[in-house]
């Protein structure tokens, strides 16, 4: 039986999990992409039977998207995706979100798409936790003080930080990532409340009685945080989300958290709101035009600004390799249903 050909795309500091990563090296035929770029990727796809990436199965994207070498190799989407092999059956991928590959477009070709979601919700959690605690205590510009020399001027600190507790957290977007960050919030004395296109009452359960509160309408579930907490997907309805509009219904002394995608929040409004003084605090994890930040919060040292690594811990490599493993086992080696974002595909 001929094994399954699949194109893997690699880092050059590879974490695996080993038992799957000694599974996906004996149950399959391996091409190893290594394109300098995605045009000579293209190039290859156009050459007479796609050149070597001819006849493979699948492609196998296990590793950190932001990885080098290929942390700008978009080949799910655009010409290299519409020029992927007739014999593409399925596409498994890193990652929590799915806004680099073109789904739709699989979806139409009969091509299954697997993401890997929950494999880092610890450590994005944890990274969300941090931001919010350092929104309140501005521990960001007391660090810049100790190492710029500055000493004593964090003393500025004793008139804008507070607590937490007592405060109110608004989550956009509960799912599991936000439950972790909301008992870990709790725990210090906060409120929750949350936001969704939908009431998500298997997470409620999980809390105690009436202290996960669902605000259906929007502008409503501003009026109430204290601190706001992105979480949602990242698509052309939640797309500035956050925006001028959004901060007219926000409290008048507001802190802001964005640990979901860059362009659900608005820059200039951000930077508009910290100016006029209704934003007092604020994390981001994420930015509108990464890895550009504008100099107005680059030069804000009461804004804590991270490079886009809610996932980054070894222990997210070797949840991201185990469960792409695990789908692509599935498909070709068991039930032939994965976990795929387009099931939809299996009743047809």
């Amino acid at each position: 039986m001929r094994k399954p050909r699949i194109l893997y795309v690699p880092w050059d500091k590879p974490v695996h999990h080993e038992e799957a990563w000694r599974v996906v090296n004996e149950k399959f035929d391996i091409v190893t992409y290594d394109f300098d770029s995605v045009e000579e990727y293209v190039a290859e796809l156009r050459k007479p039977q796609h050149g070597r990436i001819g006849n493979i199965d699948a492609v196998f994207r296990p590793t950190w998207l932001k990885s080098s070498p290929y942390v700008h190799h978009y080949i799910l989407r655009g010409e290299a995706v519409r020029l992927l092999p007739s014999s593409v059956r399925i596409v498994v991928q890193s990652g929590h979100g799915y806004d680099i590959v073109d789904v739709d477009y699989l979806t139409s070709r009969g091509i299954l798409f697997c993401n890997s979601p929950d494999s880092c919700s610890r450590a994005t959690a944890d990274i969300g936790l941090l931001l919010i605690i350092s929104s309140f205590r501005y521990t960001t510009y007391a660090e810049h003080c100790v190492r710029s020399g500055n000493y004593y001027d964090s003393q500025e600190l004793a008139q804008i930080a507070d607590d937490p507790n007592g405060h109110t957290l608004g989550i956009i977007g509960l799912g599991t990532i936000g439950r972790l960050v909301a008992k870990s919030c709790q725990s210090l004395g906060m409120k929750t409340i949350y936001h969704n296109r939908s009431r998500k009452l298997e997470i409620e359960r999980d809390f105690p009685e009436g202290s996960m509160v669902y605000y259906e309408n929007f502008k409503e579930f501003l009026s109430k945080a204290d601190c706001i907490l992105v979480l949602c997907a990242y698509n052309q309805q939640s797309r500035h989300m956050i925006d001028f509009e959004a901060f007219q219904y926000m409290k008048p002394k507001v802190r802001l958290v964005n640990i979901a995608r860059g362009p659900i929040v608005e820059e200039a409004a951000v930077i508009d709101a910290l100016k006029r003084g209704q934003l007092v605090g604020a994390g981001f994890d994420v930015h509108e035009f990464e890895p550009k930040i504008s100099d107005d919060l680059l030069n804000n040292w009461k804004v804590t600004l991270l490079p886009h690594l809610g996932a980054v811990s070894q222990t997210s490599w070797k949840n991201f390799e185990k469960k792409c493993v695990d789908n692509i086992i599935e498909y070709f080696y068991g039930s032939g249903r994965p976990n795929a974002l387009n099931s939809a595909l299996f009743e047809k």
